[in-house]
């Protein structure tokens, strides 16, 4: 068989490829998180500026037989969702986030203080995410839904003199059970996700 040419592979690119700038993030925060800073809406889809789509992992067990490794399929593991954010002058989001950490783990007591809204004891503090690729018409190409996500790592944003000609970021890594793909998502209704 002869090596492709390009009218071959345009063929099979007839759409053009997709695109990593047009995705969308979205978080539903634990009710606790989101009656305290307002932030059940979109406000984070317009501040997080790299997301990702998330990879596959599955472990494997090692066994020797006969002086050969023989390897067997283990569990399936799922890695941290790394998020960068950009920074509004009000803090929003990342208020939200450290009231979410707060909510977990106090800084004084070490103890959990999530309540709902109504002061009663929240469900949890995992909230749901989800990580949309559209495509250049603007249709949903893919969805990916993380479920029981809460936030582990918020790094710092870093100051400096120097740096008049730019706008503040920062990373967020949050864990999650697992994820799904969007149309397989049966916890929840999608719909709940800000639009």
């Amino acid at each position: 068989m002869a090596f492709p040419n390009i009218t071959e592979f345009k063929e099979k690119m007839l759409d053009g490829g997709a695109r990593p700038s047009l995705f969308r993030m979205e978080i539903n925060w634990p009710a606790a998180i989101a009656a305290g800073n307002a932030l059940g809406g979109p406000l984070v889809p317009f501040h997080c500026r790299l997301a990702e789509i998330p990879g596959n992992n599955i472990n494997f067990i090692p066994f020797k037989y006969a002086g050969r490794e023989i390897k067997f399929a283990a569990q399936r593991t799922f890695t941290n969702l790394g998020v960068t954010i950009i920074n509004d002058e009000g803090f929003r989001v990342r208020r939200a986030l450290e009231t979410w950490f707060e909510q977990m783990n106090t800084r004084e007591t070490n103890v959990m203080p999530l309540t709902s809204p109504t002061g009663e004891p929240s469900r949890g503090y995992s909230g749901v995410g989800r990580v949309v690729q559209y495509g250049k018409t603007g249709n949903i190409a893919r969805s990916y839904v993380f479920v029981d996500m809460f936030p582990v790592t918020i790094e710092p944003i870093p100051l400096d003199w120097s740096n008049d000609a730019a706008i503040e970021d920062y990373r967020v890594e949050f864990a999650y059970q697992y994820w799904v793909p969007g149309e397989e998502y049966a916890g929840q209704s999608v719909t709940q996700f800000a639009v």
